[in-house]
């Protein structure tokens, strides 16, 4: 499988969520194809140390999740048959820096519902908070024209990129309300698989 980062600016999800074009194509896209999965990535700086901001981030999942909760070195993690979260924190020359990965594999949350997850494990005293969002599907033939449509519909005119990869297409947009996006169409054992990012994607396609 490919692994890539069209990185193209970062910055948070907007209050009002449910008017964003992402939102409006994550839906449709789940509308019209099968779900595989998708999550968010959060990004921040903390004024704690990183062994005081290892335990907050441990307390405040323990909290929200119970037990086996896994803490190696810098890294925290927890995994289940639903989902997947991973904090890493690291010191540079100035600040504490923190990411936080959460995978999900329930059809019923979208990515605004794993952002308000999300958020109840973050340090509440987080500065220059970032987040990064995906959902990955498999394309049902019948409906893949509609996908398409829609999402050429919400791209800005001359913005659309196109990289060719060993397994597909790999691309990147600006969308019509600013919002940068990464999508990629890739075939793994016959089936074709879409995803999409804003804005980057995150996890291996």
């Amino acid at each position: 499988m490919a692994f890539f980062l069209l990185i193209i600016g970062a910055y948070g999800i907007n209050n009002n969520e449910k008017n964003t074009d992402f939102y409006f194509l994550e839906e449709n896209t789940l509308n019209n194809s099968q779900f595989v999965s998708n999550g968010i990535r959060m990004n921040y700086i903390s004024k704690e140390e990183v062994q005081d901001e290892l335990l907050i981030i441990k307390d405040n999942l323990t909290g929200y999740l119970g037990e086996n909760i896994k803490s190696e070195d810098n890294i925290i993690s927890y995994k289940d048959k639903d989902k997947e979260i991973t904090a890493i924190v690291w010191k540079d020359k100035i600040d504490t820096k923190v990411q936080i990965t959460y995978v999900n594999n329930r059809r019923t949350a979208n990515t605004i519902q794993l952002k308000k997850e999300i958020e109840q494990i973050q340090n509440i005293a987080a500065k220059n908070i970032k987040y990064f969002k995906f959902v990955k599907v498999k394309i049902i033939e019948e409906q893949k024209q509609n996908i398409l449509d829609v999402l050429n519909s919400k791209m800005e005119k001359d913005t659309l990129e196109e990289l060719d990869i060993n397994n597909g297409i790999s691309a990147k947009a600006i969308l019509k309300d600013g919002e940068k996006i990464n999508f990629a169409f890739t075939y793994h054992d016959s089936n074709e698989y879409l995803i999409l990012g804003t804005p980057v994607i995150f996890v291996t396609y």
